[in-house]
């Protein structure tokens, strides 16, 4: 398994009145689906959590999951993933999707930041 360098973070708020049957039903769809991805070798890793505190109809919990930008952007650019999010996005509140660099990526990253910030003379 290649080491992670991005990630993707999908952030969902709330169901929507009337909808909290099929979201409970949609998670744990997506829990077994992600699971597969991950046996599947689609995926790295994936880690889910809850929101405690704070406005929950926006953040009430979210999924990150992790791979080789490679497997991240096909992962993202699939029809099964598009379905999942068309899917969710029926059901929630809010619904929020990020792609994220870590580990060496955001080295790179943080690497071009620091070659602007010297060319700025900021």
């Amino acid at each position: 398994m290649a080491n992670s360098d991005s990630a993707l973070i999908i952030e969902w708020g709330m169901p929507t009145p009337g909808r909290e049957t099929k979201a409970l039903e949609e998670f744990f769809s997506h829990v077994q689906w992600w699971t597969e991805l991950k046996a599947k070798g689609t995926i790295n890793e994936f880690r889910m959590y809850g929101t405690n505190s704070g406005h929950l109809g926006v953040g009430a919990g979210f999924v990150i999951v992790e791979g080789t930008q490679d497997q991240i952007q096909k992962f993202t650019a699939s029809d099964e993933f598009r379905r999942s999010i068309s899917r969710v996005s029926l059901i929630t509140q809010s619904l929020h999707v990020r792609q994220l660099d870590t580990n060496d990526n955001m080295m790179k990253r943080m690497q071009v930041y620091g070659t602007a910030v010297k060319e700025m003379g900021v």
